[in-house]
């Protein structure tokens, strides 16, 4: 492109600044007294400039990105914002970036989750990134969207648990701090086990995650064998590591608790293993 403005080409500087033209300009660009927004596929970026900070300034900005990715823009893009606040998503370790922080600002209004859940939903998708991340930080499209209305509401626990099937876990690790920051903000309980083994799948080994000594309640241990029933030993072991730290700590554990507690972190520990279950439930 820089080689073909270089020899004079008209068409290169007007897609540098305008796109491929794949696009109507209506799609693709807008400007009114609270906001203006313009894409451009040949880079994959979205410039939001929000004039004016009020719920339907990032409103107009959702719609307009929701479309635009209905319509078949890239995935993979990223988000440059203009914006006098600055504010980020609860979660340590993820990149601050414009992307990050124009979800962390919508979601500052209640009332727009219906319009970022519309998003996200539209937007995450398996081997599809932000392109301002790489490395550890590296994270799908619809992310930011997640783990806030996951952090924010329990009515959005389904919502992370259909992000967490369409992870790539050996591309990303954010997973990991999202996992982290649920656990913190929601507890352990009949409600969240569900979604905690789902964030587990799909989380790496080096996740720190700190819910053994809430896990160990017998009625919480009972919902955790119930949701671990028919998945594969190995995904058991993964859980149990997270958790305990492997199996045979666990066994050790359960060697030293008595009564019902006891047999239920020993099938636990069996259910990593390729040894027959206990039936005694």
């Amino acid at each position: 492109m820089n080689c073909a403005i270089e020899l004079g080409s008209d068409r290169a500087k007007r897609m540098t600044k305008e796109g491929s033209g794949t696009f109507a300009k209506e799609d693709v660009s807008f400007c009114d007294e609270l906001v203006k927004y313009t894409a451009n596929d040949v880079f994959a970026e979205v410039t939001i400039a929000i004039k004016q900070e009020t719920e339907e300034s990032y409103a107009r900005a959702l719609r307009f990105l929701t479309r635009l990715l209905s319509l078949g823009f890239h995935k993979s893009y990223q988000i440059k914002l203009k914006s006098g606040v600055r504010q980020w998503l609860p979660i340590k370790g993820l990149a601050k970036s414009g992307t990050h922080r124009f979800f962390s600002n919508a979601l500052e209004y209640t009332n727009l989750h219906s319009l970022v859940e519309e998003y996200a939903r539209t937007a995450m998708e398996s081997f599809e990134w932000y392109t301002d991340t790489e490395g550890e930080k590296n994270c799908m499209t619809g992310s930011y969207a997640v783990f806030g209305l996951g952090l924010a509401e329990r009515a959005y626990f389904p919502l992370v648990e259909e992000y967490m099937e369409k992870v790539d876990e050996e591309h990303q690790t954010v997973q990991n701090y999202f996992t982290i920051a649920f656990a913190e903000r929601h507890g352990v309980n009949a409600e969240t086990i569900p979604t905690l083994v789902k964030c587990m799948l799909h989380s790496t080994d080096s996740m720190k995650l700190k819910i053994k000594t809430d896990m160990e309640n017998e009625r919480h241990l009972m919902l955790l064998l119930n949701q671990v029933r028919g998945l594969q030993d190995y995904e058991v072991e993964h859980i149990d590591y997270l958790i305990w730290g492997g199996p045979d700590k666990l066994k050790k554990i359960a060697s030293k608790t008595k009564g019902d507690q006891g047999k239920l972190l020993s099938e636990l520990a069996q259910a990593a293993s390729h040894q027959p279950r206990l039936n005694w439930l």
